[in-house]
């Protein structure tokens, strides 16, 4: 355990992660035969420091990526490469990044400096004193505006304690204790009313500002949360419609022939895109002559293929630019280690 996390900064002041070629399944029983099913399919990106946020309607793959790029999935299960700086994603990266999953992992008849205590004590090394502890822990406290409810119980369904905010504020503070320069979240914005949600995206648009990758699955944002964002990877059916920036990603689905009028909020409306194009292509495929209308320049017999017009795009030409040399670079250091087979690249091991 000490080892692991007295290399929590061993990937420097900043990280970022490359993933190439991914491919995740999983198998299942239909009728007694077994399938396999195809949960993420081909997908290269890289994630800089800033807050980058992963999209998807329910199903679209958000939180397998997610768990892809945290180290958390069987790689029997998995083809591609994923690299942190360059370099292959190390066995203890799981340990040695925060992960805030979407239930509390607090304890309720603590006060929130005894859980982030308790985190300190559990996981860094033995060789920080009591005081470098002690100190952590009020530095993560300052940083995530809790001091005014350090000594407050969180609270559980028998003991009345801290609001939903200064929860999920606590919950990643158990996280944050190890100063990790990467922080992964699921859907960190579910069960908090509106308000509360804002301010805690809030609190990750400014961790990400000073310099530290955080990477969020979150369903259907509001527009004050959306704009937040730096960067934004839309899912459907396991592929990217588009992964660029924010501020762009409308601009983008007006040049492809889909319009977000005012006042919609842009997550809203690129859900229904994604959904409408989903539900036009089953009608489709079950009756060929099925007129299916998508909105201004895509009404026709055959609905647009969202995937296939973002390969095609400029924003898919940065992606590949951005990783290709990354992973040549890679596979060059380690000879023949990076394989490729087709579209896919074999994990390196």
């Amino acid at each position: 355990m000490d080892q692991e996390i007295s290399n929590s900064n061993q990937f420097g002041s900043t990280t970022v992660i490359s993933y190439h070629n991914i491919c995740y399944s999983v198998t299942t029983k239909e009728k007694g035969i077994k399938k396999e099913r195809q949960i993420i399919k081909n997908l290269s990106g890289l994630v800089q420091p800033g807050l980058n946020a992963i999209l998807g309607p329910t199903g679209s793959g958000k939180t397998t990526l997610l768990d892809i790029l945290a180290g958390r999935k069987d790689r029997k299960h998995l083809s591609g490469v994923v690299l942190v700086n360059g370099q292959k994603q190390p066995e203890n990266f799981k340990c040695i990044t925060g992960y805030v999953v979407q239930d509390d992992v607090v304890m309720g008849t603590l006060t929130v400096r005894e859980n982030l205590h308790f985190s300190a004590s559990l996981r860094l090394s033995r060789k920080l004193s009591k005081h470098e502890r002690s100190k952590r822990v009020e530095e993560t406290l300052s940083d995530l505006g809790l001091f005014h409810v350090a000594e407050s119980k969180v609270g559980n369904e028998f003991i009345r304690g801290i609001s939903g905010g200064e929860r999920k504020r606590t919950n990643i503070g158990m996280e944050l204790i190890l100063a990790p320069s990467v922080l992964f979240l699921d859907e960190p914005t579910t069960g908090l009313d509106a308000a509360t949600a804002v301010s805690v995206v809030q609190l990750l648009q400014g961790l990400g500002h000073r310099g530290k990758t955080v990477i969020m699955s979150i369903h259907q944002p509001r527009y004050s949360i959306f704009k937040t964002f730096d960067t934004i990877s839309l899912l459907s059916n396991g592929e990217f419609v588009y992964q660029g920036p924010a501020n762009q990603a409308m601009k983008y689905f007006e040049d492809i022939g889909f319009v977000c009028e005012p006042p919609n909020n842009p997550a809203d409306f690129f859900m229904d895109v994604i959904n409408e194009c989903d539900a036009a292509h089953r009608l489709s495929n079950s009756s060929e002559t099925t007129v299916v209308s998508m909105g201004e320049g895509h009404s026709s017999t055959k609905p647009p293929n969202l995937p296939e017009i973002f390969r095609k795009s400029q924003f898919a030409k940065i992606v590949q630019d951005s990783t290709k040399p990354i992973l040549e670079e890679f596979s060059a250091s380690q000879g023949s280690v990076a394989v490729s087979e087709g579209d896919k690249i074999t994990y390196a091991t």
